[in-house]
């Protein structure tokens, strides 16, 4: 007698799960590659801030700019390297448990599919040694019609789930070949993100280090500018003392005073030797750029004060010194800070003083010209610019060269 061969029933749980197990599969796949976008733009987002500060230190370091401005970008561009980091540290986490969940995934997946190849495997022997039955077979076999017509049916049932069961198969193998691509881009994502670490890390170390470097520069600075000030300070109180001793000088003034209009009268240079009256005319004493301004300046790295009487004009060494206007020497001596110094009294109560110069080819109580040749540019030391300091006085009081300099 033949007996009616029926194709399992216990394939149809295992079917259900797949189904699921796909399309919960897809839906999270999606809510994955949106956060992966998210953090991307996150991540760029600071990367981004960052090449900004990196291209204005760039540009900062070409001009003449203070320390502190180099500073305050550089700690901004250390906060934002460290936030970074920490981004990528986070972003490593989140990839480790992407990484760890795929690897589940394809776990699960090999697991089910093996037991999916044992079933159909098992389903194919059946057939192989017992054969498919007809429908002739079924309804021959049926106890009456209503039983043969539902016997037909389950065969049909059971030929669409053998079919669904090999596309489900081939499904799942697609989606796990799927998988196996996305753990390979995930790991290299994370590879990727470990050297950006290490190089950020290194960028963050360089960055302290220039901070270091910056911070113990202007400390080193503001303890030569202090010594500087020091030094100015008492140069300035020196000077102050000799102006005003030449002024206290009464007698020794009156003679310089009648030398120099008796000069002034032969040559007939009244008008032009009236000092008061060469605001804005006066030549330069030496041609070049001021490199330091009259006045007090305040250093924006380290805060110190310095005040400069007169001003310093940029000159290489060697170069002539001229007198800015007709007068009598009334001094040449030695100031430490400023070297030698020639102080010319130009008549009304003004004088003019030339100061970091060498080789002096003129004499106290004797009488210059406009334009002569007194003396030159010192050699300077190592570091220091080489320059003329010169300085301006009316009635003891300091002036602002500048102004009275041809413009």
């Amino acid at each position: 007698m033949i007996r009616a061969r029926f194709f399992p029933l216990y394939i149809f749980p295992i079917l259900l799960v797949i189904s699921f197990y796909l399309r919960a599969g897809e839906k999270s796949s999606k809510d994955i590659q949106k956060d992966i976008d998210s953090r991307k733009t996150e991540l760029q987002s600071l990367r981004n801030e960052i090449k900004d500060i990196e291209e204005r230190l760039h540009l900062k370091n070409k001009e003449a700019i203070s320390s502190t401005e180099i500073l305050l970008n550089l700690e901004n561009k250390i906060s934002l390297t460290e936030k970074l980091i920490r981004s990528l540290d986070k972003e490593e986490r989140y990839i480790n448990g992407l990484i760890q969940t795929t690897e589940k995934q394809i776990r699960e997946m090999e697991t089910l599919l093996t037991k999916l190849k044992n079933q159909l495997t098992q389903r194919l022997q059946y057939l192989y040694v017992h054969g498919r039955p007809t429908i002739l077979e079924t309804v021959l076999l049926a106890d009456d019609w209503n039983n043969a017509i539902y016997r037909i049916k389950y065969l049909d049932v059971l030929a669409e789930y053998e079919k669904i069961l090999r596309q489900e198969m081939k499904q799942t193998l697609a989606e796990l070949a799927d998988e196996k691509i996305k753990l390979v881009i995930e790991r290299n994502r994370k590879t990727s993100l470990l050297n950006e670490k290490r190089k950020e890390g290194s960028n963050l170390e360089r960055d302290k280090k220039e901070r270091k470097n910056i911070l113990a520069n202007i400390k080193r600075d503001k303890g030569k500018l202090e010594k500087s000030r020091s030094v100015k300070s008492q140069v300035i109180s020196e000077m102050e003392a000799l102006i005003k001793t030449l002024y206290s000088d009464k007698e020794s003034m009156k003679k310089r005073e009648a030398e120099l209009a008796r000069i002034r009268a032969e040559q007939n240079r009244a008008t032009t030797g009236n000092f008061a009256k060469m605001k804005g005319r006066l030549p330069w004493p030496v041609q070049g750029k001021i490199i330091g301004k009259f006045g007090t300046i305040r250093n924006p790295d380290t805060g110190v004060v310095i005040e400069n009487v007169g001003i310093d004009i940029q000159a290489k060494s060697g170069t002539p010194v001229m007198s800015v206007l007709d007068g009598v020497v009334s001094t040449i001596t030695y100031i430490r800070g400023h070297g030698n110094i020639i102080i010319i009294d130009h008549g009304g109560g003004f004088s003019t003083v030339y100061a970091q110069v060498d080789n002096i080819t003129v004499h106290e109580n004797e009488y210059v010209q406009k334009g002569g040749t007194i003396a030159t540019v010192v050699k300077a030391g190592n570091n220091t610019p080489e320059k003329l300091h010169f300085e301006v006085w009316g009635n003891q009081q300091k002036l602002n060269p500048q102004i009275w300099l041809t413009h």
